[in-house]
């Protein structure tokens, strides 16, 4: 986000929209579920632009009381809430249990009537660690209940729990990173937790592989039936570098395996903050998708600059459905594939996706994502000759698969071919142009855990010749340079970052640091 002003002159210009809403006399009338709107088919549809989507940041939605009740966070102003009342929906009023940006994410409960939200705010007087906890409100009918802590163990005073998502039996789903069960050098994985008598929960669990993977997910968000489950994913196989994921409930209660929601929401969903409306009917989500700016509205506000149209949209949950008939009675190839590389060796598991692809197409799915995931296992395993020859036998069963191609870029890297990865990336890129991306971090988090100097700064020099406008490839680079020690060349690097962007608040943190420490180097 590119901010103009300093934060307390947003938060005095929220204040002004807030007032506004309140006092203004044409404001629209807005009958019926869903504010009104013409409920959208199988093609995403921006919501209601001019009031929910904006010039501003808009990320975050849900629904109560039979889509009679409507919360929505916008980044600058915070969370706000309308509801139905005397036949028409009432203006936006500011959601009482906000007191920190962290309560601008949140999700409807699956008994229409509970919003679950995340705050670091502290529970007792004596909690000074402010770790984010999910806490819960009621919606009466009229207002709302205070906010409730739920008990441990679903939250736990050392870990962080975020963007929490309720199952109609109460089974918690959250985002948490480092907690008991995660994998060494993950980044973070889907945790769930489930619900007992009189408001309890049990001990969180880490959700099973490969619903959770060597990458990272996170936000994830359960279906009101708890029939699937959504969540963003890092891991190879997406259309850009964060992906929409789901997977599905058999009827006896285990998850099938995860695939791609596809090219319909992928790349154009930007897979956090989601929500499903109870009745299990609409899917939300925020899209950075240019949109035309809504009528009355200016191009500008003088206060933050339009950024690539942060607005929220929504679609029939039938695209689920469709995924589902799809899938779920199929075996993953993926699976196979692994289970013969790990028996009898990387030879037989090449011919085996050959067989299967060639043989047995009505049996078994191939999603690349699945496949790919295992590529990233070796490379996670430092099996990177082994990666270097099963991303080759993909691209001969799917020529031209860019999302393959992309993959195999990261594992050329890795190998220590960096500049032949970077050249398949540059050719993955020239085939689907959107999928162009300045955000390399996991490469490069890979990298600096490997401690792969020389790799890492090709990477990000790669990044700001790439992308010579973008503040955050010269900042990136200067983290990186700083980090080996290489104090001038970070200089140079947040320098350019602050000609591209002169407030920039962390690259002029980081310089001042630099520039301190040389000093005193000289002293010495």
């Amino acid at each position: 986000m590119k901010l103009k002003v300093s934060l307390f002159g947003i938060l005095m210009f929220s204040i002004l929209v807030i007032s506004t809403y309140a006092q203004q006399d044409d404001f629209p009338f807005l009958k019926g579920p869903y504010l009104g709107q013409k409920p959208p088919g199988l093609e995403p549809q921006l919501f209601l632009p001019g009031l929910i989507s904006t010039h501003y940041v808009d990320h975050c939605i849900a629904f109560l009381d039979e889509g009679r009740v409507c919360v929505f966070a916008i980044w600058e102003r915070g969370t706000s809430y309308m509801y139905e009342k005397g036949g028409r929906w009432t203006r936006p009023q500011n959601a009482p249990w906000q007191n920190e940006q962290g309560t601008t994410d949140f999700t409807a409960g699956p008994d229409d009537r509970t919003i679950f939200f995340q705050s670091s705010r502290p529970t007792s007087k004596n909690d000074e660690k402010q770790e984010t906890n999910i806490w819960t409100v009621e919606w009466t009918g009229k207002d709302w209940t205070e906010p409730v802590l739920l008990p441990e163990p679903a939250n736990r005073k050392d870990y962080s729990e975020i963007y929490p998502s309720a199952a109609p039996d109460g089974t918690l789903y959250f985002f948490s990173r480092l907690r008991p069960g995660s994998r060494p050098g993950d980044m973070g994985d889907v945790f769930f937790t489930r619900f007992i008598e009189k408001g309890g929960y049990l001990e969180a669990e880490r959700l099973e592989d490969p619903i959770n993977s060597y990458y990272y997910e996170v936000d994830p968000c359960v279906a009101p039936d708890g029939g699937y489950l959504l969540f963003g994913s890092g891991r190879p196989g997406g259309y850009s570098q964060l992906d929409l994921f789901i997977c599905f409930r058999r009827d006896d209660g285990t998850w099938t395996h995860t695939v791609n929601a596809g090219p319909t929401l992928n790349p154009f969903c930007i897979p956090t903050r989601m929500s499903i409306t109870p009745d299990g009917k609409y899917f939300f989500f925020p899209s950075r998708q240019p949109t035309a700016v809504p009528k009355g509205e200016a191009v500008e506000s003088s206060n933050v600059e339009r950024w690539g149209d942060y607005d929220v949209y929504w679609i029939s949950t039938d695209l689920f459905k469709d995924l589902r008939e799809q899938y779920v009675n199929k075996m993953p190839a993926a699976d196979e594939i692994r289970k013969a590389y790990r028996n009898t060796g990387l030879s037989q598991a090449q011919a085996l996706l050959s067989e299967l692809h060639s043989r047995k197409k009505s049996d078994y799915y191939f999603e690349p994502s699945e496949l790919l995931v295992f590529c990233g296992e070796m490379i996670a395993k430092n099996q990177f000759h082994q990666a270097d020859r099963l991303y080759e036998s993909l691209l001969s069963v799917f020529p031209g698969d860019w999302r393959i191609l992309f993959g195999y870029s990261i594992a050329c890297i890795m190998n220590g071919r960096t500049g032949y990865g970077l050249e398949l990336m540059k050719e993955s890129w020239s085939r689907i142009p959107d999928s162009k991306s300045e955000e390399l971090f996991i490469v490069t988090f890979q990298l600096r855990i490997k401690s792969q100097k020389d790799a890492e700064l090709e990477v990000l020099k790669f990044v700001t010749d790439e992308f010579p406008g973008s503040h955050y490839a010269f900042y990136n680079l200067a983290d990186a340079y700083r980090h080996y020690g290489e104090r001038d060349n970070a200089i140079e690097a947040c320098q350019k970052a602050l000609v591209l962007k002169p407030d920039f608040d962390e690259a002029a943190a980081l310089l001042k640091k630099l520039e301190r420490d040389k000093a005193d180097e000289k002293k010495e």
